[in-house]
């Protein structure tokens, strides 16, 4: 089983919107027929950004999806990979979307702050793997062959191709998102315990260092 590394997230970030996410007001018939599917005017900054390039929305919106929505692994595993590779890239615009999600599909206050750390022990030894997995193709965009081997033998071949696509898909938000200094949606609720409060100083920390 491979070790886990202290997770440490990268920094620099823009501090204003360099391309701001269009308001209702601002939207054209066809940018408000795409983002109809994401909560129309409400939509999330993340997808009132990228609906200024429309073409492209279009296409990348149902992988989005399908990663989110219908992803071949359960959601707390999802939800873990996603967690660690946001953390990793220093998106605290994921951030904010994922504790929030991953607190509902089950993910307690310790594994939360346990997979923006060092690890817990309480992971099931597959959740271990997928975090590893994460971790290697963060740092060397690939996985092990000792990793690979381990996860092939726990793994389906959908969930084997999946994983480094899944970590991919949220890479490349993390990107995109930063360069383009996409602000945060704004407060969000969660359970009101020190360990919960201190995953939110470090999604805040993780926003005012970039």
């Amino acid at each position: 089983m491979p070790e886990l590394q202290p997770a440490e997230p990268h920094a620099d970030s823009p501090t204003e919107p360099r391309v701001t996410p269009l308001g209702p007001a601002q939207r054209t018939d066809e940018q408000r027929e795409l983002l109809s599917e994401v909560l129309g005017d409400d939509a999330p900054n993340l997808f009132s950004t990228v609906v200024r390039h429309p073409a492209l929305f279009r296409t990348w919106l149902p992988f989005c999806i399908q990663l989110l929505v219908h992803s071949v692994f359960p959601l707390r595993e999802r939800e873990l990979v996603i967690i660690r590779t946001a953390y990793l890239c220093g998106s605290a615009y994921e951030l904010e979307h994922h504790i929030k999600l991953g607190a509902e599909v089950g993910l307690s206050d310790h594994d939360l702050a346990s997979v923006t750390g060092e690890g817990s022990e309480a992971w099931t030894p597959r959740e271990r793997l997928l975090v590893a997995a994460t971790d290697e193709l963060l740092a060397n965009h690939t996985i092990s062959d000792a990793t690979w081997r381990d996860l092939s033998a726990l793994l389906t071949t959908e969930q084997l191709v999946e994983l480094p696509m899944l970590v991919g898909h949220y890479i490349l938000l993390a990107g995109m998102l930063r360069s383009l200094g996409v602000p945060l949606d704004g407060e969000w609720a969660g359970p009101n315990t020190a360990e919960y409060q201190s995953i939110r100083r470090r999604v805040s920390s993780c926003a005012s260092e970039s």
